[in-house]
């Protein structure tokens, strides 16, 4: 993608430069979100269950709690961005209800029963969701997630699980950016899922 930018300058017939900035000149996206200090994408999640791991039983998942919101640093629906300050990336709902809905997904997927309270629950918090430029090539997604079970009020497991996935750029166009962020999502949730029934919590 392009932006046709004019350089604005007034006409000043004596300089023989000026034939050459009269012309607009067209400069690449990522260069005005650098020099005027960054810009926006929105970015549309569908998300859907990829892991293949079977289980039984009924859970209550609770909403998981995005703490850089919690926090102030970021808004609700916004991906935090810590390197390059090029472009801010804003989803299609907020982090927390996403998150908590894919795992809703995942778990339904393999065979759980997902119910609005319960004895047996799995809760977490989203410590990392960020969305960050590489070099101008390319967006890196990178999320750490904690996540814990519960029975009968006990915490009987908890362990944290990190993932990164990267899209990128063809020509001045990037790859779709919802493809990272449900690929590092999916493998954060299909290997807690996996490794808890691994150790018998699910």
């Amino acid at each position: 993608m392009k932006f046709e930018y004019s350089l604005g300058l007034e006409q000043n017939l004596g300089d023989p430069m000026f034939s050459l900035f009269r012309k607009k000149t067209l400069i690449p996206a990522f260069v005005i979100a650098g020099l005027l200090g960054g810009c926006a994408q929105h970015v549309d999640i569908s998300y859907k269950p990829a892991n293949l791991s079977k289980g039984t039983g009924e859970l209550y998942v609770k909403t998981f709690e995005y703490l850089p919101a919690a926090k102030g640093d970021v808004d609700p629906d916004e991906a935090q961005q810590e390197k390059s300050g090029l472009a801010y990336t804003y989803l299609s709902e907020n982090v927390d209800a996403l998150f908590t809905n894919a795992v809703k997904k995942e778990l339904s997927s393999s065979g759980y029963l997902i119910s609005d309270s319960g004895s047996n629950g799995i809760s977490g918090e989203i410590r990392r969701f960020s969305f960050d430029w590489v070099g101008m090539d390319g967006m890196r997604f990178d999320i750490a997630v904690s996540f814990a079970v519960t029975k009968n009020g006990k915490v009987v497991y908890s362990n944290l699980f990190e993932s990164i996935h990267e899209a990128r750029k063809e020509g001045y166009k990037l790859e779709d950016p919802s493809e990272p962020i449900e690929l590092a999502m999916a493998d954060c949730i299909g290997r807690f899922i996996r490794d808890a029934q691994k150790k018998g919590a699910l």
